[in-house]
C-alpha cells in the first residue's frame, strides 16, 4: 500500500503523536485505505481496527488540538524532508529491521544511504588513542566509498564525522531528537557541514521532541539498521556503543571492534566484544575485505606552511634516527617533537622503526 502527497501530512500528523510507534502506525495502515481515513475514523472503527480505549481517547483528544497541514508547513518552513517506508527512497537495509520507523524525518540528500553504509561509534569520553584511531580508519574507510554513519554525539561519533568530511566523504548523523534541535549544540556547525558536502542527517523523531535519555536506544537502532555493519572504535562497558553492537547483530549486521589497551576502562567495552567474536580491526582493509571492497584511494595530504615545508626538509625517504633528525634540524628537543608529531598526524611523516622515521614522497 503507497502513499500519496496528499496523504503525506496524515503519516506526519500520526507519528508526531508519541503514543504512536512503528507497530500501532502498522496496524492503523492494515485497518484502512490511507492515513488520512485512519485520520477522519470515528472511535468505533478505530476500536474495530484493534487499538484499545485509552489509546482510542487520547486519539481523539490529539486530532482535536493538531492540524495536519500546519504540521507540514512548519517541516517544511525548517526544509525538513519526509521519506515514507513506502517510498522507493527509504533506506533499503532499515526496512529489514525487526521495527523500522514508518517515517523518516531528513536534511540533506538521499543519496548518502544509497551507497554502502558503515556505522561508527563509540565513548563520549573518549581517550586521545581512540579519537586518533576513529579518524585514520574512518578517512580511509570513507576514501573507500563508505558512508559512515554515527550519532553526532561527543567523542567517537564527532571524530568519525569530521574525518569523513575531512576527505570529502559522505557522512550521515542520526538524532535522538527532532531535526529542528541538534544536540548537542555545539556540534550545529558539523551538521551544517556534513548536508553541504552531500550527506544527511536522519530522524525518527518529529518536531519540538528533545534529546530524552529514552530516545537513545532507538536513535542507537536506526544506526545499526541503516548500516552493512558497525565499527566500535572505543567504548566503556555501558556505552550505548555496545547496543548498537547488539542492535546490528540482532539486525544479521556484522560487527567490528579496535581493540584498546586492557587498562583502559574507555575500551572494556570494545576488548569485550572482541572476546565475544566481534571482527578485530586494525586497518581499514579489515572492514572493507569482509564487504568485498578493497580500492582505498590515496589520502590527499594538507598544505604546508613555510614554517612546516622547513621543518620537513629534514627528513628524507631513507629511515633515519630521531636523535639525528633532532640535531639537524636545530631545534630543541621538545620545538622538534611538537612538530614531528603535528606532520606525523597528518600524514607527511611516519615512524617505520623504532625512532626511525621517513618524509611521505
Amino acid at each position: 500500500m503507497s502513499n500519496n502527497n496528499s496523504d503525506l501530512i496524515y503519516w506526519l500528523a500520526w507519528l508526531s503523536n508519541p503514543k504512536i510507534g512503528p507497530s500501532r502506525f502498522a496496524l492503523l495502515r492494515r485497518s484502512f485505505t490511507t492515513m488520512q481515513a485512519a485520520w477522519q475514523a470515528s472511535s468505533l472503527e478505530l476500536k474495530q481496527a484493534g487499538l484499545e480505549s485509552e489509546l482510542i481517547n487520547n486519539i481523539i483528544n490529539y486530532r482535536a488540538q493538531t492540524d495536519p497541514a500546519d504540521l507540514m508547513a512548519k517541516t517544511e518552513q525548517l526544509k525538513i524532508k519526509l521519506v515514507t517506508i513506502a517510498e522507493a527512497d527509504y533506506p533499503k537495509l532499515l526496512k529489514e529491521i525487526y521495527d523500522p520507523p514508518p517515517l523518516l524525518f531528513y536534511k540533506g540528500s538521499v543519496a548518502a544511504w544509497q551507497n554502502n553504509c558503515l556505522g561508527v561509534v563509540g565513548t563520549r569520553r573518549a581517550t586521545a588513542y581512540g579519537l586518533r584511531v576513529t579518524s585514520d580508519l574512518t578517512k580511509d574507510l570513507a576514501l573507500a566509498g563508505l558512508t559512515i554513519v554515527s550519532g553526532l554525539a561527543y567523542g567517537i561519533d564527532t571524530a568519525a564525522h569530521q574525518a569523513t568530511l575531512e576527505v570529502s566523504g559522505q557522512t550521515i548523523a542520526v538524532l535522538a531528537s527532532g531535526l529542528d534541535t541538534i544536540y548537542p549544540a555545539a556540534n550545529r556547525q558539523l551538521a551544517n557541514k556534513i548536508i553541504s558536502q552531500g550527506g544527511a542527517l536522519i530522524s525518527e523523531f518529529p518536531l519540538a521532541m528533545p534529546p530524552l535519555k529514552q530516545n537513545f536506544p532507538y536513535r542507537n537502532r536506526l544506526i545499526a539498521g541503516l548500516s552493512r555493519g558497525v565499527l566500535v572504535c572505543e567504548a566503556t562497558v555501558d556505552s550505548g556503543a555496545l547496543i548498537t553492537a547488539k542492535l546490528a547483530l540482532e539486525s544479521g549486521r556484522d560487527v567490528f571492534a579496535v581493540p584498546g589497551s586492557i587498562y583502559s576502562e574507555q575500551a572494556q567495552g570494545s576488548n569485550e566484544l572482541l572476546k565475544l567474536g566481534s571482527h578485530l580491526v586494525t586497518k581499514a582493509a579489515d572492514v572493507l575485505n569482509l564487504f568485498g571492497l578493497d580500492s582505498i584511494a590515496p589520502r590527499p595530504l594538507p598544505k604546508l606552511t613555510a614554517e612546516q615545508e622547513k621543518f620537513l626538509s629534514v627528513f628524507s625517504l631513507e629511515p633515519e634516527n630521531l636523535d639525528d633528525l633532532i640535531r639537524q634540524s636545530g631545534l630543541s628537543a621538545g620545538a622538534f617533537m611538537a612538530q614531528l608529531t603535528e606532520l606525523e598526524l597528518a600524514g607527511w611523516v611516519k615512524e617505520v622503526s623504532p625512532r626511525g622515521y621517513v618524509r611521505r614522497g
